[in-house]
């Protein structure tokens, strides 16, 4: 909780110093470039930090499989569950509803002829850093490293200065913007529906998985429950006598987490704005926030922070009474 007050402070202070700048904020756009290189940045470091883990790399090829099986069936479920609830709601992928004013014609309107590979382009991007610093983490860093806690422990510090950037620059940008009240007001109760959607997508899908693989149904449950906070959940399960669930739900929430920063801008493209926001589960308000904000506008943030939120206070709650 202190990280997230440090986070959401950095953000408001640059958004009160943009907000005073709106009349100049032609000449901000370079910021954009900017917030590409720091995101490219801080995935290669965190890809490296799972590299050099050896809980990360020692526990592929041992439980992968099954942590990949029940990434596939959580995220789907999430995603699926986010559908249905924007479809009754009627609102379209980019999460307007039909006759509400569009407060991003204009943008959605320029970036419409890049809409068809820019999401492709920067989701591979991404996903090349990640891969890179994983494989630099593995083979390189033990070689210059001889005391790992202290390397994890540095770059954890870097990671948290980095991600203090990024929404240093999306609180800028929603300050140019000025944007956020009207976008508060227009999210309104759909800022919980959608969340709760989400979990109970999640959590339906993760029964349904361990009722046909060697986990049990509440494992299954247990595991899909941890939203991608792969230090909680894991300790609580492992704690609870599931060792093996336990190793499985680490492997899972690294994937979900690394997965949304991998595939948020691709998904929000090709499938809706609201269904990439379920990806990552509790980083969509912190470390997935700024690839939200550059892959779908200021406008879907509402929904992503509300996202993140509810899952992280869910999830010391479910994953005990799942395990039961």
């Amino acid at each position: 909780m202190e990280l997230l007050a440090l986070y959401w402070s950095v953000m408001l202070v640059f958004y009160a110093a943009a907000s005073k700048l709106r009349s100049y904020r032609h000449k901000f756009g370079f910021l954009e470039g900017l917030l590409n290189v720091v995101i490219y940045v801080l995935v290669f470091v965190m890809g490296m930090r799972m590299g050099a883990n050896e809980e990360v790399t020692s526990n592929l090829d041992v439980i992968g499989v099954q942590a990949v099986g029940i990434s596939v069936f959580v995220i789907g479920g999430s995603m699926f569950a986010v559908f249905i609830a924007r479809k009754i709601l009627g609102i379209d992928k980019k999460g307007i509803k039909a006759g509400e004013e569009d407060i991003v014609a204009a943008i959605d309107t320029e970036s419409e002829n890049e809409e068809g590979d820019s999401g492709l382009k920067t989701s591979l991007l991404i996903l090349l850093c990640v891969v890179l610093g994983m494989l630099f983490g593995y083979f390189v860093i033990p070689a210059i490293f001889n005391d790992m806690v202290l390397f994890q422990n540095t770059t954890g510090d870097f990671m948290v200065v980095a991600i203090c950037i990024l929404l240093a620059f999306v609180g800028f940008n929603m300050g140019l913007d000025g944007k956020v009240v009207q976008n508060l007001k227009t999210a309104g109760l759909k800022a919980i529906i959608f969340p709760i959607a989400a979990i109970i997508g999640s959590l339906s899908f993760g029964a349904i998985y361990g009722m046909i693989t060697p986990l049990t149904v509440g494992e299954g449950v247990a595991v899909s429950a941890g939203f991608g906070w792969y230090t909680l959940a894991p300790s609580l399960i492992t704690e609870a006598g599931h060792v093996v669930a336990g190793a499985v739900s680490f492997v899972h929430n690294v994937i979900r987490e690394t997965f949304g920063i991998i595939a948020i801008p691709f998904m929000a493209k090709k499938i809706g704005y609201l269904e990439a926001t379920a990806i990552p589960g509790v980083a969509a308000m912190d470390v997935c926030l700024p690839i939200v904000e550059r892959s779908c506008g200021s406008k879907i943030m509402v929904y992503s922070f509300s996202m993140g939120l509810i899952m992280n206070t869910v999830v010391p709650l479910v994953v005990p009474l799942a395990l039961g």
